[in-house]
This record gives structure tokens, C-alpha cells and sequence, in this order.
């Protein structure tokens, strides 16, 4: 596996698997229709806005195998003053979850927003439904802090929960 700073020319590959992931994660949580028809084109969107021009604090770090992008993870450093740098998606290509690289690239954020934002915590938010990823989050010793409604790319409306580590350091550490 290989690990590596995103370009803009990434765009549609993140997209791909941002929607892949989407579809193999939310069809609880989503509608059945958008995820079939419209969650492609949206991501494609969104992921080809966020680098024309790129934000400065985005960070996107890629996973990369022998079949193309394993998994990526995009934060932006010091989002917020109370809660710190916001990891803004974790998704590992469908067939490749549990096998340790959503950890490694958790692990990989906090020690970006270490180094390029000290002192600060670091906040995800998931949808309250997504019991896997909560649980995930859990183990890896996140705090549920707060839920939320929201407004879904599908229109939607979904209860949101933030996880929130207030020290990235015990990302870094190995799950016991």
C-alpha cells in the first residue's frame, strides 16, 4: 500500500470511490433512487469544486494498491476553534474494509493535523445510523459528543453525530 498527498487531477477517482462507498454503506440511510442515479454525478461535483481552487487547509491523503485508489481520507486543518481539524470523509473501497486501512488512514490525519495544526482536536461527523462506522469510531477511542439534524445530499433528513478526539495523539497509539 502506498500512501500519497492528492492533486486535483484525483478528483474523479476520489469521486469514484466516495460513491462506491456511499452505495455499499447507506442504502439505510439514503434513498434507494438518489444512490442508484444521482450519488456519481453529485460527488464528481463536489470533489471537482473543492480543488478549483483548492482550499488551502484541505488535506486529501490517498491510499493506493496494485488495483488503483485503496482509500482516502480529507480533513481541513484548524476547521474550528472549540473542536479543531475536521476529518471531512474516511471511505475505504468496498472489499477492503476491516482489514486495518480506515486505522491507517485515521492515524495518517491525525498526524497531519498534528504537524501542520498543533494543539487543536479532531472532529468527524457520521450519520447516527451508520452503526458500523460509529462503532469503528468507538474503538478507536472517539467521543460522541452531540446529534443533529441535517439535510442529506438527497434531500433527506438524517440525524448527524460529531465524534470528537480532543487529543489526535491517541489516534497514533495502536487499538487495544
Amino acid at each position: 500500500m502506498t500512501f500519497r498527498l492528492a492533486k486535483p487531477a484525483d478528483a474523479p477517482a476520489i469521486a469514484a470511490l466516495h460513491a462506491a462507498s456511499w452505495r455499499e454503506a447507506y442504502p439505510h440511510i439514503l434513498s434507494a433512487d438518489w444512490l442508484a442515479n444521482d450519488v456519481a454525478a453529485d460527488r464528481l461535483q463536489v470533489w471537482t469544486r473543492r480543488y478549483a481552487p483548492p482550499d488551502p487547509a484541505l488535506r486529501v491523503l490517498l491510499a493506493g494498491d496494485a488495483e488503483g485508489l485503496a482509500g482516502f481520507v480529507s480533513l481541513f486543518l484548524a476547521a474550528d476553534p472549540q473542536w479543531g481539524t475536521h476529518v471531512d470523509n474516511l471511505h475505504v473501497r468496498p472489499g477492503l474494509k476491516g482489514q486495518g486501512l480506515g486505522r491507517r488512514l485515521l492515524a495518517a490525519a491525525a498526524g497531519l493535523s498534528l504537524a501542520e495544526a498543533p494543539g487543536l482536536g479532531l472532529d468527524l461527523f457520521v450519520y447516527s445510523a451508520n452503526t458500523a462506522a460509529r462503532g469503528f469510531y468507538a474503538k478507536v477511542g472517539g467521543e460522541d459528543v452531540m446529534e443533529w439534524l441535517e439535510t442529506a445530499p438527497d434531500g433527506s433528513r438524517q440525524p448527524v453525530r460529531r465524534i470528537w478526539w480532543p487529543d489526535p495523539v491517541a489516534l497514533l497509539e495502536p487499538v487495544t
